[in-house]
């Protein structure tokens, strides 16, 4: 089961990083485009290993293998949300 929520998951994940990239991408720095990359690079650092935690966690037997699965994309899919309408300021 996790693995099939995780085929599912995936694809949405990719949209989210996506739209993290782009928020970034929009944003102005004094430190110019290098600080920017490396947020980008952490942060889906960050993201691959929760999702990786989460496909572990899921796997256990008493554990709901939809929420843990899903619980990466709505934490970071928020997120991106926030940095998306904030960067258009």
């Amino acid at each position: 089961m996790v693995e099939l929520y995780k085929r599912t998951s995936l694809p949405i994940a990719c949209y989210i990083l996506t739209l993290i990239a782009v928020a970034l991408a929009y944003k102005k720095t004094r430190g110019g485009i290098g600080v920017n990359l490396a947020l980008g690079i952490s942060l889906m650092f960050i993201y691959v290993f929760f999702l990786k935690v989460a496909e572990v966690l899921g796997a256990v037997a008493g554990a709901n293998a939809l929420l843990n699965v899903w619980i990466p994309n709505v934490v970071f899919g928020t997120y991106s949300l926030y940095l998306y309408f904030n960067a258009r300021k």
